[in-house]
């Protein structure tokens, strides 16, 4: 019986023994488990929290460190919504994780805005995943966070820029609207102006011959304040660029130079050109607009019998090419000098500059081109020693003609014109008068005037005219349409058409031509350059010399 006893506690010990060595191995399994576990979480890059069924944070990774700035001690039984909640994050969607999670689903990549330690927000993209025990009851939360910051700091990069391009859409378009309804009086005003010019007016009282030039003046200055307006503003779009090319100094300040020869002279005020061959990598028109503005500039705030310097020379060290114009006059205060490339800013009369034909755009304009081509203008000046404007442009690697207006003039004389038909197309009456009142003088001219789209398509076809002139923006449909028609029947896809428009924009004209439309002439319309196209038109028969 003794012997039986011992057999049956000896199998026991060896029962017991084979069940711990088994719990050891699987202890063992587990706690290497437990360590590749705690490496992989220790290595991922997202943050990882462990939470107890109260959503009280029991275990961090040190991503989770290293993003939020918390080290576990400082999360350890606080709820992720209490620590890292702040002043950005919206309620709304922290009361949409508790109520998802109070309803045992998950929540998959959940956008939302953070706070670290230090109060910085961070944009973070929360997964919560619940953990049941067998009973079904959850005892952990496991949660991912990803950082999203950079993502959502070019989203809103990208919103921004698509904005500001759409605010700089809508600026253009509207000043398109603007500059195209102001030059249809425009036109009447300079035109009526020039034709009484163009008169004799040897009989005409002198003040009002005076009051004349005064409304010549009036109507130069409003052209060239919109024209600068519209040039400021379209120099802002991200559609603009430059075309540079080679560009050689000594034959465009001679250009500069003849284009301002008339003020100079009117203003007895000499020019003295000191130019070191040299070649600037930019935009020939662009560079020579700058140039004129400066030259301008100096001449008109120099005195009588002053002299203005153009030295142009390359800057090596700076591997710029550059122009200095120097001037004679009063000087500019150095706490103006910021002042002077500010739109619609003007130097105080008092100094004695010549401001009454400035709107204060010009050098702003300039300022502007001048950094489109990679340069810049600097100004020095010393008050009772005059001012120095330097124009520095991009060195190579081995014009606009402008007159004084209240400068006086000859009258321009008529252009001879050949028997002409004619088809006006023009909604605004005062510029049909103006048309009408330019043939009056010429009676081998027939005109024939039509206020819509769709009367002077049925004029031209009943006149079979020489010449067209169109209108862009008609009452009933676009002057582009109309020239198409007239393009896409056999007899008129010679015709010549004129278009006389106020918009001046480069695309919309570009657009017109492309149309089918031979000119495109800007109002305020330049009569006698559109008497000198109209020369050039044989006429196919004698037209009887009535209106």
């Amino acid at each position: 019986m003794a012997h039986e006893t011992i057999a049956i506690e000896s199998d026991t010990t060896a029962d017991q023994n084979q069940q711990l060595r088994q719990i050891q191995a699987a202890l063992q399994m587990a706690q290497a488990t437990n360590q590749e576990l705690a490496l992989l979480v220790d290595r991922v890059s997202d943050a990882v929290m462990i939470c107890d069924a109260q959503r009280c944070i029991r275990w961090v990774n040190p991503a989770f460190t290293r993003l939020t700035g918390f080290s576990l001690a400082e999360s350890l039984d606080q709820q992720p919504e209490e620590l890292l909640s702040g002043p950005h994050t919206e309620a709304t969607l922290i009361t949409r994780i508790n109520q998802t999670l109070a309803q045992g689903h998950a929540i998959e990549g959940l956008e939302i805005c953070e706070h670290r330690k230090d109060g910085e927000p961070i944009w973070v993209s929360r997964t919560v995943h619940p953990v049941p025990a067998p009973d079904g009851q959850v005892t952990r939360y496991i949660e991912l966070m990803r950082d999203i910051s950079p993502q959502r700091r070019a989203e809103s990069e990208h919103t921004r820029r698509l904005q500001a391009e759409l605010a700089l859409a809508a600026k253009a378009d509207f000043l398109a609207r603007m500059g195209h309804s102001m030059r249809s009086p425009l036109n009447a005003i300079m035109g009526f102006s020039q034709l009484l010019d163009m008169q004799d007016t040897q009989g005409m009282p002198e003040p009002l011959q005076r009051q004349l030039g005064h409304i010549r003046t009036a109507g130069q200055q409003l052209l060239t304040l919109l024209d600068q307006a519209l040039d400021y503003a379209r120099l802002d779009e991200p559609s603009v660029s430059m075309r540079p090319q080679r560009l050689a100094m000594t034959g465009l300040l001679r250009e500069v130079c003849a284009a301002q020869e008339t003020l100079a002279s009117a203003r007895d005020v000499t020019v003295v050109v000191d130019c070191a061959p040299h070649t600037v990598w930019a935009d020939a028109h662009a560079t020579r607009d700058i140039l004129v503005q400066l030259l301008n500039n100096a001449i008109r705030v120099s005195p009588a019998g002053g002299t203005v310097w153009l030295r142009a020379r390359e800057a090596t060290d700076e591997r710029l090419g550059m122009v200095e114009v120097r001037d004679q006059g009063v000087g500019i205060d150095q706490g103006d000098l910021p002042k002077l490339f500010q739109p619609f800013t003007r130097l105080d009369r008092s100094m004695g500059q010549d401001t009454s034909d400035g709107h204060g755009l010009g050098l702003a304009v300039a300022q502007r081109m001048a950094a489109l081509m990679h340069g810049r203008i600097e100004v020095h000046s010393t008050l009772g020693e005059g001012s120095v404007f330097a124009l520095k442009l991009p060195l190579a690697e081995r014009s606009l003609s402008t007159q004084s207006p209240t400068t006086a003039r000859p009258s321009e004389p008529l252009v001879m014109l050949p028997a002409l038909r004619v088809v006006h197309v023009e909604d605004n009456p005062l510029n049909r008068s103006l048309v009408e009142a330019l043939f009056a003088t010429y009676p081998q001219v027939r005109l024939v005037s039509a206020d819509t789209a769709a009367e002077g398509l049925a004029r031209i076809e009943a006149m079979q005219p020489d010449v067209a002139l169109v209108d862009i923006n008609l009452p009933d449909g676009s002057g582009l349409d109309l020239c198409r028609k007239l393009r896409a029947k056999p007899e008129f896809r010679k015709l010549p058409l004129i278009a006389l428009s106020g918009d001046a924009m480069p695309d919309h004209i570009a657009r017109a031509l492309q149309a089918g439309f031979n000119q495109y002439l800007v109002k305020p319309l330049q009569i006698n350059r559109l008497l000198t196209i109209l020369a050039t038109l044989p006429s196919t028969q004698a037209a009887p010399p009535t209106h």
